[in-house]
């Protein structure tokens, strides 16, 4: 089999590869198969009851509820977040409340997705904050907008590729990673769906070599990949 080469140019950096791969590539050979919705963990963080929660876990999504949490590490595992804006968040004593879970989170999980909620009108400064939620709801609007938020959310984080995306563009445009290291992170992200084996990403030398806040997100980023 002949060997293909590339030449790939990086502003003052010329890189030859054996062969470049694409993220088009995990749509035409199905390598980006939607992953099934009852393994997309959900966390809502509410301190009063959630009414619809008995219907959402009837309906197959894999819901947890919690009153509040006592750090960020107990949202690691989960790829969608709903928080409340009030009344939680009590243990970082912060004026902000959910708001402030909400902004923490968007900073250490960039690419989850995080759903806003609340029952009342928000402050200028808390709406400021909240605007990096990828969606908002009230607390007791009707169930089919609450289900479509929800199902909305899980689609996205049904798809690896699109988890990526969210993450490419956070590194990109908030930490301003290198491009060529980006590119070369997206490669060994490719190869790693295409062989279903996330070893080729674990042992990338741009994951390795990154600064420790971007290593820590592209470590959590490839502790929720799922096959």
């Amino acid at each position: 089999m002949r060997t293909v080469r590339q030449i790939v140019v990086f502003s003052d950096k010329v890189v030859m590869f054996k062969k470049r791969l694409y993220l088009e590539q995990l749509n035409r050979q199905g390598n980006d198969l939607l992953i099934d919705r009852a393994n997309i963990k959900i966390a809502i963080i509410d301190d009063m009851d959630v009414p619809y929660l008995d219907s959402l876990q009837r309906s197959g999504y894999n819901v947890r509820h919690y009153r509040d949490i006592e750090d960020f590490d107990m949202l690691k595992s989960y790829s969608v977040i709903v928080c409340d804006i009030k009344g939680v968040g009590k243990k970082f004593r912060s004026r902000l409340e959910g708001a402030y879970i909400i902004k923490e989170s968007r900073q250490l999980y960039p690419e989850k997705y995080i759903i806003a909620m609340s029952s009342a009108v928000y402050k200028i400064n808390v709406a400021k904050i909240i605007e990096v939620a990828d969606d908002k709801i009230i607390r007791d609007t009707d169930l089919d907008r609450v289900i479509n938020s929800i199902s909305k959310a899980v689609d996205t984080m049904r798809s690896n590729k699109l988890r990526w995306l969210r993450l490419r563009d956070n590194l990109l445009n908030v930490h301003n990673m290198d491009l060529y290291d980006v590119w070369e992170v997206e490669q060994d992200f490719i190869a790693s769906m295409l062989r279903k084996d996330k070893s080729k990403l674990e042992n990338s030398k741009a994951v390795a070599h990154a600064n420790d806040i971007v290593k820590g997100l592209l470590v959590n980023f490839i502790s929720g990949i799922i096959f």
